[in-house]
């Protein structure tokens, strides 16, 4: 086991797969100033908790990963790969729906508010989580149990070196403000990377080629691979734009459809009565008339009765 190159691997996928639970920790830091059940503490305590959470869902995959051969088991470095492709679209089209979103995690936040602060922040690292356990799992696969140790050490003394920078980052803002703005480019292009480390250092290709190239008895193993790859690469980025897509075009129409709904009601209040037919209208207008004119008229107080004879 090459010792640094391991720990520099574990580095790498911990940075990659935790930039954007920097976010999430500063956000509960800056919440300790507002609160007093938050402390940097229990914070702290509650991102290893959370974070114990993923290692062991992602150590149940790699067992489930040691009955099957470790070369295809390589493949799934396409998740990380897919996931650089998904944040990539983020960028590019971006839609209501993604805001709502994040509504709805801050939503779920304020719902368990009353549970205490480890739980809590727990709570929200595992739901922040799923992206570690797709990256960890065809990770671990590829390594050795000594090297899997090594990771999961690395990982740990990681997380408290993450706390400890989202509580420095609450005291310079403006690295913060840098931070925002770069890490959504950086971070799909990291992705990816680690995705094509985890295809490469599996062996997973040449594995698969061989295996083809025996069953078939002649060398088609390239081809075969290289047009399945590309058929579900290509598969899998359409229903990703398609899907972006159809969450921008949802987004934007419910508002349009608001505001022409509004617009019926406006026009069906503002539309005028059917104007009276001429000829009612000017029979109503003389017997006004009539009227005012029998109102204006001297009365005749001296009856029959009363006149001398």
């Amino acid at each position: 086991m090459q010792f640094g190159k391991a720990i520099g691997t574990a580095c790498s996928s911990f940075a990659i797969t935790n930039i954007d639970d920097i976010f999430v920790l500063v956000t509960f830091m800056a919440e300790v100033s507002t609160s007093k059940a938050m402390t940097p503490w229990k914070i702290t305590i509650g991102q290893y908790l959370g974070f114990t959470v993923i290692i062991v869902i992602s150590m149940i995959g790699f067992g489930v990963s040691l009955v099957l051969p470790s070369e295809p088991i390589g493949f799934l470095g396409f998740l990380p790969i897919l996931l650089g492709v998904w944040n990539m679209f983020d960028l590019v089209i971006h839609s209501a729906d993604d805001d709502e979103a994040d509504d709805a995690t801050e939503a779920a936040v304020t719902r368990i508010a009353s549970m205490r602060s480890i739980f809590k922040v727990a709570l929200v690292t595992l739901m922040n989580g799923g992206d570690n356990i797709g990256t960890y799992i065809p990770l671990f696969s590829q390594t050795k149990g000594a090297e899997i140790a090594v990771y999961v050490v690395v990982y740990y003394i990681l997380v408290g070196v993450w706390c400890l920078a989202a509580w420095l980052v609450m005291k310079q803002r403006h690295i913060l403000r840098i931070a925002e703005k770069y890490a959504r480019i950086i971070v799909p292009i990291l992705y990816v990377g680690l995705g094509i480390f985890i295809l490469v250092k599996s062996d997973c290709y040449p594995w698969s080629i061989e295996h083809i190239d025996k069953s078939r008895g002649w060398h088609v193993g390239r081809t075969v691979m290289a047009v399945v790859t590309t058929g579900l690469l290509l598969t899998c980025i359409a229903a990703i734009f398609w899907w972006k897509w159809r969450r921008r075009k949802r987004s934007r129409t419910t508002p349009e459809t608001s505001e022409d709904d509004g617009d019926v009601a406006l026009d069906a209040v503002a539309t005028p009565l059917p104007q009276e037919r001429p000829e009612q209208a000017r029979r109503q207008k003389e017997d006004g008339e009539q009227e005012i004119q029998m109102a204006q008229a001297p009365r005749d107080d001296t009856s029959p009765a009363t006149r001398p004879t």
